[in-house]
């Protein structure tokens, strides 16, 4: 069992994220308006171009000349022209999406803008306490480390150690929401149900440190940690 933080120089991007957030939480406002007006134009581009498409194709199959004299050729093509005719469709609605994919690309990144820097600002401390997949997500309730209670943290394992450190999937800046990371053995803890006065809850325990956790990390534990299947 051990606890560790990070301490070391802050990101060398900090100071140009915190300007980029700055400006981008100005601006939310009309930044959204401008991607809903561009979502507008691609939604609105990609049905002309999808009609167009399949007004086209459907016209080329028209002029096909239908046989004559045949009943079983005449079948053949009815059948052969609703089948082409629903081929057209899907390429139509194919082509439009990718003309318009661009501009929702575009939007997509603007929109997400303040997760992008968030996640960036913190990229350092991911790095520093090993933040991997498969991670939970979760409340801490309250903790022996009282620096952890009432906060969302961050269950991993990285090798033979279970680690519990602050949300890092959402991303901050502020230094004091860095509240460090604890590790844990295999052989050092336990995990136990416990009755809330509203709902479940899980106590991961290992001597004198404890966490209480929302219930389902209970059973990401269980699965990914202490489980024989895990052992090396």
């Amino acid at each position: 069992m051990r606890y560790f933080k990070y301490k070391g120089p802050k990101s060398t991007e900090s100071i140009a994220l915190r300007e980029e957030y700055k400006a981008f939480i100005k601006n939310e406002k009309r930044i959204i308006r401008k991607c809903e007006r561009a979502n507008g134009i691609g939604c609105g581009l990609s049905l002309i171009v999808s009609g167009v498409c399949g007004g086209f194709i459907i016209y080329a199959l028209t002029c096909i000349p239908k046989p004559e004299g045949s009943a079983f050729l005449t079948i053949v093509h009815v059948l052969g022209i609703i089948i082409l005719s629903f081929v057209a469709m899907v390429i139509s609605i194919v082509i439009g999406v990718l003309t318009a994919a661009p501009i929702w690309n575009w939007v997509g990144k603007k929109i997400n803008s303040r997760e992008r820097i968030l996640l960036k600002a913190c990229e350092h401390l991911r790095e520093y306490y090993g933040l991997q997949e498969p991670c939970i997500v979760t409340k801490c309730y309250d903790a022996s480390d009282k620096k952890f209670k009432n906060h969302d943290v961050c269950i991993f394992v990285v090798g033979d150690e279970l680690r519990i450190t602050t949300n890092l999937k959402n991303g901050f800046f502020r230094e004091e929401k860095d509240l460090g990371c604890h590790a844990f053995l295999r052989d050092e803890v336990t995990i136990n149900k416990i009755e809330g006065e509203k709902f479940l809850m899980a106590e991961l325990r290992a001597g004198e440190t404890t966490f209480l956790l929302g219930y389902r990390a209970k059973g990401f534990i269980e699965k990914n940690f202490l489980t024989a299947e895990n052992d090396t």
